[in-house]
C-alpha cells in the first residue's frame, strides 16, 4: 500500500500496483560525457567565421572590469543562450556543463553575476555598438549567401508590445492593451524575414511615435551591395499613415504602401468610389479573390502629395459584425502608395501590401516565443534593449544556419522546431587521437542533415 496517507477521505479506491505500462527506472547521474545542445557544433561555427566577438570588441562594446571578459565575450555568451532556449540570464547554465563548453572550444562564457552586470550597466552608447555590429554580421551573412532575390527589397518596420513584471522596470507603463510593459519598434526584411533593427521605446508609446527615423535605422542597415539594383519599398500598417513616414520614404527614393486610416477624408473617397458608375472593379489576387474581393483605386491628396488610393472590397460573410461604413454588403480596406502605375497594377501592389502579414510579422512571433524577445530580464532600459538585440542576433543566426546549411524544407521552420530538431540534441563528446568527437544517437532522425550541415558551414568564408 502507499506510504503516503491522504490529507481527506474520497471515493477513488486506492491500489498497491497502479494499471500502467511504464517501467520502474532506476535514476543516477553517472555520465559525465553528454551534452543536451549538440547545436554548438553548428552555430558554434558560423558565429567564429562571422567574427562577432572582434566586431563587437574593435567597436568597444564595453568590457566588463579590468582583464575581465570583453564585451564581445558577454554579446556572443547572450546570442548563444538565447539560441539554446534560453529566456533568462541564469540559462547560461544550457552551456555550461563539461561536454558542451568541450564543445565550445575557448569561447569565454561569463557568469550569470557577470553577464548581469554587463546588461546593467548598458548606456545608448553600447546599444549603438551592438546595433553596428548587428548590421555588420548581416552584411557578412548576406554576402556569405543569405541574402534575399528578386528587384525589391521590402521594409517592414512594426511595434510590438513586451509586458514587463515586477517593480521598477525603467520605462514600463500600463498601455492601452491592458499590460504593464515595453513597446519597442522591430524592422524586418520581407523577402527573407531578416530583423534589421531594433529600437526600444516606453510602454506607453503610441505605434507610430518615431516611425520615420526608425525606417532610416531600417534602411541604413541594409548592406550598399544588397541595395544595388534593388527597389526600397517600405510597408507599413495604419500606424506609419502620418507624414514622417512619407518624407522618410522620400529622402531614400523608395517605393512606400501604408494602411490608410479611417478619417474622414478617407471615407469619402472610399464612399465616392464605391458609388460611383464609372468605377472599374477588378478581382483581387491570391486567398482573397476566393471570397470575392476586388480592387479599385482612385487618385488621393494626402499631405499636398497626389498617391494613389488602393481600396479593396470585401463581400461581408453571413453573420458578420456590421461596421458603419460598409455599403451595400462591402467592407473596405484602403491603403495609400507613391508606386506608379506603369510599374505595377493597383491588385499587384494591393497584394504585396498583404504579404506583411506572412514573413514579417513570422519574424515577431519568432522573436517573442521562440527567441528572449518575450521579456525584460533587467531592471534598466538600455539593458533590456541590449538583452532585445541580443535576441534579434540570435534570431538571425537560426535563419543563416537553416538558409546556408540546412535543406530547402528546413527554410522555413520555426526557431523552435530548429531547436528541437537540430540545436537542442542530446550527443556523446569524445576525445580520441587528439581529436574530438560528437556521437549522435543512432535513432537520430537528422544526423545525415546535421552532418551536412556542420560541413556547409565549414565551407563558408570567415571575416576577419
Amino acid at each position: 500500500m502507499n506510504a503516503t496517507q491522504l490529507l481527506f477521505d474520497i471515493e477513488d479506491v486506492v491500489v498497491d500496483r497502479p494499471r500502467g505500462n511504464v517501467p520502474a527506472v532506476v535514476v543516477t547521474a553517472s555520465e559525465e560525457d553528454l551534452t543536451a545542445v549538440a547545436g554548438v557544433a553548428l552555430w558554434g561555427p558560423l558565429l567564429d567565421r562571422l567574427n562577432v566577438v572582434s566586431d563587437a570588441d574593435r567597436r568597444g562594446l564595453r568590457p566588463i572590469g579590468p582583464g575581465g571578459y570583453t564585451g564581445g565575450e558577454c554579446y556572443r555568451a547572450l546570442v548563444e543562450t538565447q539560441l539554446a532556449g534560453g529566456d533568462f540570464l541564469s540559462d547560461r547554465a544550457l552551456l555550461a556543463d563539461d561536454a558542451t563548453s568541450a564543445l565550445r572550444g575557448t569561447t569565454a562564457l561569463p557568469s550569470v553575476a557577470t553577464l548581469s552586470r554587463f546588461l546593467g550597466a548598458a548606456t545608448l552608447g553600447w546599444t549603438a555598438k551592438a546595433a553596428a555590429v548587428n548590421r555588420r554580421m548581416l552584411a557578412r551573412a548576406w554576402a556569405a549567401g543569405a541574402a534575399p532575390a528578386g528587384p525589391i527589397l521590402t521594409i517592414d518596420p512594426d511595434a510590438t508590445r513586451v509586458a514587463t513584471y515586477g517593480a521598477g522596470k525603467h520605462g514600463s507603463a500600463f498601455a492601452r492593451d491592458g499590460q504593464t510593459g515595453l513597446s519597442p519598434l522591430v524592422g524586418i526584411c520581407g523577402e527573407t524575414g531578416d530583423v534589421l533593427a531594433v529600437r526600444a521605446r516606453g510602454g506607453a508609446a503610441n505605434d507610430g511615435r518615431a516611425m520615420g527615423r526608425f525606417i532610416g535605422e531600417c534602411i541604413g542597415a541594409i548592406p550598399a551591395g544588397a541595395r544595388r539594383g534593388r527597389r526600397l519599398w517600405i510597408r507599413v500598417d495604419s500606424a506609419g499613415y502620418q507624414h514622417d513616414v512619407i518624407e522618410a520614404a522620400g529622402r531614400h527614393n523608395a517605393y512606400f504602401t501604408v494602411t490608410a486610416r479611417h478619417l474622414e477624408n478617407v471615407k469619402d473617397a472610399i464612399y465616392d468610389l464605391a458609388t460611383s458608375p464609372h468605377t472599374t472593379w477588378r478581382p483581387a489576387a491570391d486567398a482573397e479573390a476566393d471570397v470575392g474581393s476586388e480592387i479599385a483605386e482612385t487618385p488621393f491628396d494626402f499631405a499636398g502629395r497626389v498617391v494613389r488610393l488602393i481600396v479593396r472590397r470585401q463581400p461581408r460573410g453571413r453573420g458578420a459584425q456590421l461596421a458603419f461604413d460598409d455599403v451595400d454588403g462591402w467592407r473596405f480596406h484602403a491603403i495609400i502608395t507613391n508606386v506608379p502605375k506603369a510599374f505595377m497594377s493597383a491588385v499587384t501592389v494591393e497584394l504585396h501590401h498583404r504579404l506583411r502579414g506572412g514573413a514579417p510579422e513570422e519574424a515577431i512571433r519568432q522573436l517573442k516565443g521562440d527567441f528572449g524577445m518575450n521579456h525584460a530580464p533587467v531592471t534598466g532600459f538600455f539593458g533590456n534593449w541590449l538583452w532585445w538585440l541580443a535576441a534579434a542576433l540570435a534570431y538571425n543566426v537560426a535563419r543563416w544556419l537553416r538558409v546556408l546549411a540546412l535543406p530547402r524544407s528546413w527554410h522555413g521552420c520555426r526557431g523552435k522546431r530548429l531547436r528541437l530538431g537540430l540545436l537542442n540534441v542530446p550527443a556523446r563528446v569524445v576525445r580520441t587521437a587528439r581529436r574530438m568527437h560528437l556521437r549522435l544517437p543512432a535513432a537520430y532522425q537528422h544526423a545525415a542533415v546535421f552532418i551536412a550541415a556542420l560541413e556547409r558551414i565549414r565551407a563558408l568564408p570567415a571575416f576577419a
